[in-house]
């Protein structure tokens, strides 16, 4: 277990390096609608999604459910609040982040057990 943390840290760090040296202008194409909050949305639910998956031992399913309910819910009530916004495409940043960890996880029980056991 302690390897997969290992190797998902690293393919994080490698992802944001590969997004910080791309070309300049396919860097604009890619954050010419994305803000800096929204791509935080979205490690930051990894990361989220990660530690409650590692530390909770919840089933994935349950965990994926619970935390889309509180993606949705924390923007509705950001919304309502005076000095933040609520806006859709941090909810869908959320999700993102949250799904990208499912993935990486479904690959890693599905390929890694292959290759450690063979």
């Amino acid at each position: 277990m302690k390897n997969l943390h290992h190797i998902l840290f690293s393919l994080i760090l490698l992802l944001v390096a590969v997004i910080i040296f791309i070309a300049d202008d396919f860097r604009d194409v890619i954050f010419q609608n994305t803000q800096i909050d929204t791509v935080g949305h979205c490690i930051g639910f990894f990361i989220l999604t990660w530690l409650l998956s590692s530390l909770g031992k919840l089933p994935t399913t349950a965990l994926v459910f619970a935390l889309i309910t509180y993606a949705a819910l924390s923007e509705i009530g950001q919304y309502y609040l005076g000095f933040r916004n609520g806006e859709f495409k941090d909810f869908i940043a959320d999700v993102i982040g949250i799904l990208l960890f499912v993935v990486l996880k479904w690959g890693w029980l599905i390929y890694g057990k292959k290759t450690t056991n063979g």
